[in-house]
């Protein structure tokens, strides 16, 4: 199944399919490519009327830093259209789902022509982030609808609550924003006076459909080949556990944990009969608090009175001199420096 599904792969690769004639810059990584190169349409109307319609765009280079620009339009002698990523104000961008005009304005109208965003037909191979922000600038909110007369009609009802964008029709008309329509300034020529300059058609869908198919089938392989090693594995390990040599260690080690088991009980036995530790039942002395040390040197009625030493603790003179002297640190070593 896999030489098939690959077999069917390469029939769809050879298959004859619209594409850009347009040449390609490469050695670059900071250049993403001409703007014919970065999208494909698969409907051929489509593709002639967008291709058309942004043919004064179609061969722009874009670039990802406006340095990168500046070398392209060096070393083409400022021949070459350069679009850098950088200098598009994105905030302006419209958004790449929102939903078509007259569903704000006038819920559950149903408008003839079939009408959509020409966003709607790209595919992008490559660079999707980047494309969609440059077709974004270039194209904004253009319609695509069926013939001129449907155009028309949806454009009336949206002027009466917004502004309305350019229409593409898929017969090759344009209606601009302005409502200008009408004249070889704004019909599709066909697609052969294009010159190579349209946007290219993707692969079949059969092809990517192969090229999944055949991506789970090797994987499905070789989880296969693992399992087949597993269960040899497996048998061998149950033949040799089956020798005699090994029944006989196996046997050898039931009668160990037996054995264990056994001084493990005597071992219990001794430890409950061993005698019991006695326990120290006198009290210990309480040592004084800070605050009863406190209060014994507290004068009364402003008389001082000398401290009375507890009998628990009985200072001699080698404490006294230690608690007269406090810390210091000298090259990494503790020392006590008399005060």
């Amino acid at each position: 199944m896999i030489e098939a599904k690959t077999l069917e792969k390469e029939r769809c690769l050879q298959m004859k399919r619209r594409s850009c004639g347009l040449p390609q810059l490469s050695g670059n990584p900071e250049v993403i490519g001409k703007i014919g190169h970065l999208a494909e349409i698969a409907d051929p109307d489509i593709a002639r009327v967008l291709s058309w319609h942004m043919s004064s765009d179609i061969d722009c280079v874009v670039t990802k830093t406006t340095k990168s620009a500046k070398d392209v339009y060096k070393q083409t002698n400022g021949k070459q259209q350069v679009l850098p990523l950088d200098s598009i104000f994105k905030k302006t961008l419209p958004d790449w789902n929102k939903p078509l005009p007259h569903t704000k304005y006038r819920t559950g109208w149903r408008p003839p022509g079939n009408p959509s965003y020409a966003r709607d037909f790209l595919e992008f191979p490559q660079h999707k982030q980047e494309c969609q922000t440059v077709f974004g600038m270039l194209l904004g909110d253009t319609l695509i609808l069926d013939n001129l007369d449907s155009a028309n009609a949806y454009r009336q009802e949206i002027v009466k609550f917004t502004h309305c964008p350019t229409i593409l029709t898929r017969e090759g008309d344009r209606i601009r924003s302005n409502g200008k329509f009408g004249g070889l300034m704004n019909k599709a020529v066909p697609i052969e006076k294009l010159k190579g300059a349209v946007f290219g058609e993707p692969l079949n869908p059969q092809y990517k459909e192969a090229e999944s198919i055949v991506e789970t089938l090797q994987r499905f392989k070789v989880a296969m080949q693992k399992t087949s090693k597993a269960k040899e594995e497996l048998k061998d390990q149950s033949s040799y556990i089956e020798l005699p040599e090994m029944k006989s260690k196996r046997k050898e080690c039931q009668d160990a944990e037996k054995q264990l088991i056994e001084v493990e009980k005597k071992l219990g036995m001794t430890s409950s009969r061993s005698r019991t530790p006695q326990v120290n039942t006198t009290p210990p002395q309480a040592t004084p608090s800070k605050r009863a040390r406190l209060s014994s040197q507290t004068p009364v009625n402003g008389a001082e009175t000398t401290p009375t030493p507890s009998p628990q603790f009985t200072p001699t003179r080698q404490s006294k001199r230690l608690a007269s002297m406090t810390p210091t640190m000298e090259d990494g070593r503790k020392k006590l420096r008399k005060t």
